[in-house]
């Protein structure tokens, strides 16, 4: 997959974000520890939704015509795995509660 990150230079360091993945951000003292930051968290963040059975948002960014000063923009290419991970398992305990709680919000 193929992500839109943007970097921003800070008075002492440089900082990272992914528009299509709100939540996954780095911090590197330069633009190349930033880069490989940003990646590993973009892998990491991923790996997370994946092992939770939750969507992997797909790539919609696109590059932007002109950014502010001291913000800059490039995509990076992420290998993602697409192999869905298993449903966990629901202890026996639990299986007649959760099963009357579907029942309930179950039309």
């Amino acid at each position: 997959m193929r992500y839109l990150i943007f970097f921003e230079h800070g008075d002492t360091n440089y900082s990272a974000y992914v528009p299509d993945l709100p939540v996954c951000t780095a911090v590197g003292d330069t633009l190349e520890e930033t880069r490989k930051e940003i990646s590993e968290a973009i892998k990491f963040h991923i790996e997370c939704l994946q092992e939770d059975g939750e969507i992997v948002p797909k790539p919609t960014s696109k590059l932007p015509n002109q950014t502010p000063s001291g913000v800059s923009a490039e995509f990076v290419n992420i290998k993602v795995d697409t192999v869905k991970p298993k449903k966990q398992a629901v202890l026996p305990v639990l299986a007649p509660i959760i099963s009357r709680f579907r029942r309930k919000i179950r039309p």
